[in-house]
C-alpha cells in the first residue's frame, strides 16, 4: 500500500505552468518544471465559439440578478417576456441532451461544462484550480448569495459538491482514476459567503483499484469542512461510441 503526502501546501519558486496541450498531472509538471515549483494553474481550454464564454458570463450576471428579484422594484412581467424571447430563440437551435453528451466526449469531456468551475456552465461556481508540487491540489473561490444555505453561509451541499470534485482532481493530478464509492464529510464550522475560501485535496493512500483521498475547506486560517473519500477504478460506456468504454478520471 503506497502513501502520498498528507500535508498539502504551497512550495517552490515561480516557474512557467503547463500549456493546454500538455497532460495536466504531477508527473508532467515535474518533468517540465522540476521537483519544486509554484502552484500550477489548470490551463483554460478555448471555447468552440469565441463568443461562448462571453454569453455564459452574461448568463451568470443574470443568475445573480434574478436571485434578488423578490426584493427588487423591477417590472417582472416585462423581464419574463424578454427572457422567454431569448429562450425561444435558443431552444430550436441547440443540440438535444443526447447529442450534447456525444459532443462532450469527442473533445475535452466535461472540462468546460462541469458544474464545478466549468466555463460553459452558468451555474458553476467560479473556482480556480491549481496543482502543487507536493502532490496536493488547491482551489480558490468566493461564493455569493446564490449558494447560500444557513444565513450568510454556504449551503452544505455546495461545499460537498466542490470537495467531491476536488478529490477527483487530486486523484487525476496524482495519476489515479476512479469514481466516488464512499464519502465522509465533517462540517467543522460555518463556511462563510462573500469571503475567499481555499479548498485543498490530496491522495492519502492507494492500493489496487482503491484510492483514499482527503479534502478541506478553509476560510482564512479557520477550518470549515474536512472530508475523506474512497474512489474505485471503473469504466463506463462512452456516449455515441457503441462498444467503447472509458476509464473514469475526474479531470479538472
Amino acid at each position: 500500500m503506497t502513501k502520498h503526502s498528507d500535508s498539502p501546501g504551497f512550495g517552490g519558486v515561480p516557474l512557467p505552468g503547463l500549456g493546454p496541450e500538455e497532460e495536466f498531472s504531477l508527473e508532467a509538471a515535474r518533468q517540465r518544471l522540476g521537483e519544486s515549483f509554484a502552484p500550477v494553474p489548470v490551463p483554460e481550454l478555448a471555447p468552440a465559439d469565441p463568443e461562448l464564454d462571453r454569453a455564459v458570463a452574461e448568463l451568470r450576471r443574470l443568475r445573480e440578478a434574478t436571485a434578488a428579484l423578490a426584493h427588487s422594484e423591477v417590472e417582472l412581467g416585462d423581464i419574463a417576456d424578454r427572457l422567454a424571447e431569448v429562450a425561444d430563440l435558443l431552444e430550436p437551435r441547440v443540440p438535444t441532451p443526447e447529442q450534447r453528451l456525444e459532443m462532450m466526449w469527442t473533445g475535452a469531456g466535461t472540462r468546460r461544462s462541469n458544474p464545478v468551475g466549468g466555463q460553459e456552465n452558468p451555474i458553476a461556481p467560479p473556482v480556480k484550480f491549481f496543482g502543487c508540487d507536493d502532490g496536493s491540489v488547491t482551489a480558490e473561490v468566493t461564493l455569493g448569495p446564490v449558494y447560500q444555505g444557513p444565513p450568510g453561509c454556504v449551503h452544505g451541499g455546495i461545499s460537498a459538491l466542490i470537495i467531491d470534485h476536488m478529490m477527483g482532481f487530486a486523484n487525476h493530478w496524482g495519476g489515479r482514476f476512479g469514481m466516488t464509492a464512499h464519502y465522509e464529510i465533517d462540517y467543522r464550522s460555518p463556511t462563510p459567503l462573500l469571503q475567499p475560501l481555499t479548498f485543498r485535496a490530496w491522495v492519502e493512500e492507494f492500493s489496487g483499484r482503491k484510492t483514499w483521498t482527503h479534502a478541506t475547506i478553509h476560510a482564512g486560517d479557520r477550518l470549515c469542512v474536512q472530508a475523506r473519500g474512497l474512489f474505485l477504478e471503473a469504466s463506463v460506456p462512452v456516449p455515441g461510441k457503441p462498444g467503447a468504454r472509458s476509464t473514469i478520471a475526474d479531470a479538472p
